[in-house]
């Protein structure tokens, strides 16, 4: 299940990363046309993009709801679980908890971190980003999944003070990030397989999910 869900939000970074070189290089050659034109479209391309990672997204996550409802049905222990021993409420919670919650989770985050980069950008004079780099670093933060936004967001910060550290001293003016976010992003779920599963901590990450989070908010 995981194999197919990473290769899938790694592919999509790759392509949106692909666009934005054609972007830039569009702008290069064609001269003429408006630059607000040109990030139009591309602003465009990347809602398709989010249509297209929900989509997938949602597919496999439901695909594998119906395994295991049909694994829990063939089991004569875990069939209990299921109506009409148990309410189809608890399969829906758990699944809902299990496979689409890590994804919610992910979605939330993207939405604070565009805000809070929205409200950086207003606050200090449109210094810190693009329009279109606030887009990529939400689109990242979604498709790198949780817990794989943590990383993302780690590497961001990290890379960020010791890139503005060195464009200090060298006086270089702003710090270019441009085609960062997405090599960023494919990294934070490169680091999410090889860390998680070199340190045993693949079911621990797994299991503590959305109703984790519930519960440490409202206690029950």
């Amino acid at each position: 299940m995981d194999f197919y869900l990473n290769l899938a939000t790694i592919s999509i970074l790759a392509l949106v990363l692909i666009g934005q070189f054609l972007r830039r290089r569009r702008r290069w050659f064609f001269e003429s046309l408006d630059d607000s034109v040109l990030s139009f479209r591309f602003s465009k391309m990347l809602r398709w993009f989010w249509i297209i990672s929900a989509l997938i997204i949602l597919s496999i996550q439901t695909y594998w709801s119906v395994a295991q409802y049909w694994a829990w049905k063939t089991n004569p222990l875990s069939q209990f679980f299921l109506p009409p021993y148990q309410s189809i409420s608890y399969f829906l919670g758990y699944v809902g908890v299990r496979f689409f919650g890590p994804w919610v989770l992910s979605f939330i985050a993207s939405l604070m971190v565009s805000w809070l980069a929205k409200f950086l950008n207003r606050r200090f004079d449109e210094r810190f980003f693009e329009k279109e780099e606030i887009e990529l670093i939400a689109l990242g933060t979604f498709l790198t999944g949780y817990p794989g936004f943590l990383f993302y967001l780690a590497t961001i910060l990290i890379a960020g003070v010791l890139f503005s550290i060195f464009y200090f001293l060298f006086s270089k003016g702003r710090l270019p990030l441009y085609y960062f976010w997405m090599p960023f992003a494919i990294s934070a779920i490169i680091i999410k397989i090889k860390f998680l599963s070199f340190f045993g901590l693949t079911y621990f990450w797994g299991q503590f999910s959305l109703g984790d989070f519930y519960k440490l908010l409202f206690g029950s």
